[in-house]
């Protein structure tokens, strides 16, 4: 079991999303991985510095350089779910929506003074309110990340009630926060696809909070959800973590790079082969191609393993932000967890 303070997983989870996407962000769509690699041995490691708005093209009014630190839509995406979560007592897709369409539409950030931006095609069409085009997200036949990005509250809010067993060992029935989980996604991602994986993520991410380790974490999917033995993406994504010879690498344009399944599989490459929160970090920027999306899901579970103290302080205090992803953290843990 590994010994660190809940409070700590809960606040090092939420950070290290914001940390992982902030300094991913630099090297998204532009850095091929052989760049990627030349450039952080340029700098002496991984580190933030201002950088162009690799989004420049969405014409958000964040079209020049952007400061170090600076979330993307999937730390604020993250923070409107935690905020979200807290104003409701618990998941209200509703009001889900309405805080996602704020940071996506109002370009209104809650972390930092300047306006949020980003955003994938489908989150775009799903909370556009066109009813022509909230169907395109719902039919979009590829099963993006973007529901898999922001979805490291869920496992905070209900980690305590996924993993309670019974005398038996047997794992509780978790058919309802299942479900929450999935209308989660469900706001942006209908894709069966993106629900699994913001499941299993869940579910890896709750084991971690309560101080599991790496390989429990993982064999709690099928512990905690025997159905998961049976689907294939949940099949697909450990077949390829458990394959020696097989390296998560950039495969190339969207909506390939984009997918929650691969998104879901480089996060847990770069927990299983960390040797510390920055090295896992760094991992999954390594891969290239949708590099903050990989490194803020990663930056979750890296975390909660990890703890908050195990952040670099200057990464923390580089991020804009921080202060308030550490007050969703311990406002979700007071209220869920403060009385265990």
């Amino acid at each position: 079991m590994n010994k660190i303070a809940l409070l700590q997983r809960f606040t090092g989870s939420l950070v290290g999303v914001h940390v992982g996407d902030s300094i991913g962000a630099p090297y998204e769509q532009t850095f091929k991985p052989e760049k990627i690699a030349e450039d952080i041995a340029a700098r002496g490691g991984l580190t933030f510095f201002d950088y162009p708005n690799p989004w420049a093209a969405l014409k958000d009014g964040n079209e020049g350089t952007l400061p170090a630190g600076r979330p993307t839509d999937d730390t604020e995406q993250t923070a409107r779910l935690a905020r979200s979560l807290l104003a409701c007592n618990g998941l209200d897709p509703e009001h889900l929506h309405d805080e996602l369409h704020a940071s996506t539409f109002g370009k209104e950030s809650v972390l930092w003074k300047g306006r949020s931006t980003g955003g994938g095609k489908t989150t775009f069409n799903a909370l556009s309110k066109v009813p022509a085009r909230v169907e395109l997200a719902r039919t979009n036949p590829i099963g993006t990340n973007g529901s898999l990005m922001r979805c490291s509250p869920m496992a905070l809010w209900w980690c305590r009630d996924i993993l309670q067993v019974n005398a038996e060992l047997q794992a509780t029935d978790n058919t309802a926060i299942k479900a929450a989980v999935f209308a989660m996604s469900d706001v942006t991602h209908a894709h069966p696809h993106s629900k699994s994986a913001c499941w299993i993520y869940s579910i890896v991410l709750a084991s971690l909070l309560t101080g599991n380790e790496r390989e429990t974490a993982f064999g709690d999917v099928e512990f905690f959800d025997h159905t998961m033995t049976k689907d294939p993406l949940c099949i697909r994504v450990f077949t390829s973590l458990y394959d020696p010879n097989l390296i998560p690498f950039d495969p190339g344009a969207f909506p390939a790079r984009g997918t929650a399944e691969f998104s879901l599989y480089v996060a847990l490459y770069a927990l299983k082969h960390s040797k510390t929160f920055e090295d896992g970090i760094e991992i999954a920027v390594r891969v290239g191609g949708d590099t903050d999306t990989y490194a803020a899901i990663a930056g979750g579970l890296l975390g909660a393993y990890y703890g908050y103290d195990a952040i670099p302080l200057e990464w923390r205090n580089t991020i804009l932000g921080h202060g308030q992803m550490v007050d969703y953290a311990t406002k979700i843990y007071e209220l869920r967890c403060g009385a265990h």
